[in-house]
């Protein structure tokens, strides 16, 4: 990793540690700066605005299905089949483990709901990319030849893991949960087979 690199990735972890401190109306750009060890004017080479940082925290920390997308599409031997469907189940385990991450998506996401900025535009655009990358992802893991079905697939399974992260913000999810994992993952490895092979791949 590049040192430039190195550094917004310092700015992206201290972001998360402060917004576990406070609220996102009162985090700002001084106490994130103060948290990393950086001047406020370093944290501004990489971004405009707290908005702009904060969606790149989400981008990061939870969405990880563009990410997986780019690397599966970008390698010269891609990976299919049961290869990914592996690769997508050890990510989703990963998020869903990260619980204060999963809090502060929660309050972020809830914040921009409310705002009529710019900010809210990119976070829709940001979730419509979302769900495209979970379509292909599934199109290429579990052959799913009907566009219909694979995006349904997709937004399902993202709207599922945003329910967890609501139940986690709560403190309602069991304490078990490696078992929620576990589950999560077994239900759609083993659904979507059998649902294709009921309702037919649609050409």
């Amino acid at each position: 990793m590049s040192e430039m690199n190195k550094r917004k990735q310092r700015i992206l972890d201290a972001t998360l540690k402060t917004l576990e401190e406070y609220s996102i109306d009162d985090v700002s750009m001084r106490k994130i700066a103060a948290t990393a060890g950086l001047t406020t004017g370093a944290i501004y080479h990489f971004y405009k605005s707290k908005d702009e940082l904060l969606l790149d925290v989400m981008k990061q920390q939870l969405h990880f299905t563009t990410k997986l997308y780019e690397t599966v599409h970008n390698q010269k031997d891609q990976k299919i089949g049961r290869e990914l469907v592996e690769e997508i189940n050890k990510e989703v385990a990963n998020r869903i483990r990260k619980t204060h991450a999963q809090k502060i998506h929660v309050q972020l996401f809830s914040d921009v709901i409310k705002k009529k900025c710019k900010i809210q535009s990119e976070y829709q655009k940001n979730y419509t990319n979302i769900i495209n990358a979970t379509a292909s992802l599934f199109e290429d893991s579990f052959a799913i030849e009907d566009k219909g079905y694979h995006k349904a697939i997709a937004s399902i399974l993202v709207a599922a893991m945003d329910g967890i992260a609501m139940q986690q913000a709560l403190d309602v999810v069991p304490d078990d949960i490696e078992t929620i994992i576990e589950t999560y993952i077994s239900f759609f490895n083993e659904s979507i087979p059998r649902f294709l092979n009921e309702h037919g791949k649609k050409e």
